[in-house]
Parts: C-alpha cells; structure tokens; sequence
C-alpha cells in the first residue's frame, strides 16, 4: 500500500510560520530585519514569492546613501519611513543584501486574450549605484556590455514570472536559502486608481502659484492630478480628489476573490518545503485594496493560511 503524504503543515518545522500582517508594503524590509534578528531567517538573502498585482520594482530614489544603514529593526524602520516608498521596497532590499531572488505570482489578466506573465523568459538583473555619494540608483539587465556602468556596489537580483502551477525550485549545490511567501490583499481585488485623495492648507500665495501656472510642477504631475481650490475656510490644494469609479476590471466580487484564494493555496500546498516567513501587506491606506473587501479578503487569507501551514499570526505594529 503506499503511503500517503502528510499535509504541508504536518511536514513543516516544528515551529509555526511567522505570519505579519502591516499596513503597506515597504514594512516587507522592517519585517524581513524582524525575521532575521529573530532567528526565523538567517543571514543569507532570501527568496521571495511576491504574490500582488503590481511588480513594486520600482528604482529608489534617495536623499542619503543607505549602504550602511545597519539591519536592526529601528534602522530599517527609520529608513522605510524616510526614503523607501511602496513600490521601491523590493530593489532597497536586494541593495542591503536581504533579498537576490524574486519569482512574481501576478493575477489573471481581466481582459482574455493578453500575453500571460508567466509566460515571460526570467530576468536576470543587477543594482548599483553610479554617483560619488553613492545615492543615485540605477537598474541594468545583467550584460557584459553593462559591466562598467556605475558604481562597485552591484547587488544582483533574479526576477522570474510565475503562476499557481509553479513550484519554488531549490537552488542546486548551494547551501537552501530560505523563502519567503509576501502577499498584497491587492492581488485578489485591486482598484486600478487608489481611492486615496485628500486636500492640504496652503497660502494664498502658494494657491495662485499653482491656479495660474498651467506649467507649474505639480500640474504637470504623471501620476497625480491637482487642483488649486479656495472657499469660506481657506486655500486649498486638492490631491486625486475625483469621483468613485463607476467600475473597476481589477475590483473582483467575492465569489472571484474566494477562487483566487483557493488557487493560492493549492499552490502553497504543492511546495517542497513551506516558508520561512509569510508577509500580509493589506494596501488598504494607499487605496489599492478596496475598503469595502479588505477585511474580508485578510479574513479569508489568514484562514487560507492556517488550513495549510502551522501559523503563528501578528501584528507589525507590535512588533516595531
């Protein structure tokens, strides 16, 4: 007779998997200093499974030179909150050595018919800086002819696309780097403009700066659209103040979301060995998440978690 195998969690470490759960993303660094200093990875950069909408490689743009920030959870903290943005947290963290691989669960595409992610060749890239104060950043393909750009600081990073057939392969002749499973609630249902508007006081003078000047910077802004307001109780500038979108392809119904939950864990469960941490990031403050599901989606997440692996769930707020 052959025997069966035993669910994931029965197989796992002793210990439960570490599961932290934060506001947004670029808290991924301060957990991953959390991890280290507490012996749940060790010193080795680690191997992420980045399950979210969005790719979050984008380049860090700095005040400061970070090379020697050291990896305590104040440092880390003090440098997310001053220098490191949602969607740059995954290059910083290559940069200081905590991660030098990536493979990127990207959801279904809503529209039928585009060129599935997983079906892209990896990537192989690196990371350095390029100027004297060694705070400039610059991201390259891996190429020879790229080998004397910037500075001597390069930290590399493989990048490969993936969906929920895939397995994290172990890395072959090399002592196992640990894995770690970081999820965005936005992967399950994402808006595809935040709702995250808001208006700040200004002067007169700073509100007719920006009402008469069609070239003025922040007019001129890519990603943001902001209005000069005055009323009764002052001026105004008004920061993606727009109406509700009346629909959403990336906002899922519940009966989607709970597929694509169910998806990931049949994932989860065909692993070869289970994480060594497991990070919730709910997105929900910066508007990619929908208020109105992101309790729900964590709710069901955190469950989904519990029935595959032994968990042990907390808070980042408590812990830094």
């Amino acid at each position: 007779m052959t025997p069966q195998t035993p669910p994931l969690h029965q197989i796992a470490e002793p210990n439960p998997i570490p599961v932290i759960g934060f506001e947004e993303h670029n808290e991924a660094l301060i957990a991953l200093v959390w991890a280290r200093e507490n012996k749940v990875l060790g010193n080795l950069p680690a191997r992420l499974l980045h399950v979210d909408q969005h790719q979050d490689l984008v380049v860090p743009q700095l005040s400061q030179m970070i090379a020697d920030t050291p990896l305590t959870v104040p440092a880390i903290k003090d440098l997310v909150e001053t220098e490191i943005s949602i969607a740059s947290f995954i290059w910083a963290g290559v940069y200081l050595g905590l991660l030098d691989e990536m493979f990127w669960l990207a959801p279904k595409a809503p529209v039928p018919g585009g060129r599935p992610r997983s079906a892209m060749p990896s990537k192989y890239l690196w990371i350095a800086t390029t100027d004297e104060q060694r705070r400039e950043m610059i991201t390259l393909v891996q190429r020879p002819e790229a080998s004397k750009v910037g500075n001597d600081d390069r930290k590399s990073l493989s990048l490969h696309f993936v969906d929920t057939e895939a397995r994290i392969p172990e890395r072959p002749g090399t002592k196992a780097a640990p894995w770690v499973l970081g999820i965005d609630l936005d992967y399950f249902s994402c808006n595809s403009m935040p709702e995250s508007g808001f208006r700040i006081s200004v002067t007169q003078e700073t509100y007719e700066q920006v009402a008469t000047n069609r070239h003025h910077p922040l007019r001129l802004s890519p990603s943001h659209r902001i209005e000069a307001r005055r009323d009764a109780q002052g001026y105004w500038l008004e920061y993606d103040m727009l109406p509700a979108r009346t629909s959403d392809p990336l906002v899922r119904s519940k009966d989607e979301i709970k597929t694509e939950i169910d998806r990931l864990a049949e994932m989860l469960s065909r692993q070869s060995a289970a994480p060594s941490l497991i990070l919730i990031a709910r997105s929900q403050i910066s508007g990619f998440t929908p208020r109105h599901q992101s309790e729900f989606i964590e709710t069901r997440v955190k469950n989904m978690l519990a029935s595959v692996f032994s968990c042990q769930i907390l808070e980042g707020s408590d812990l830094w």
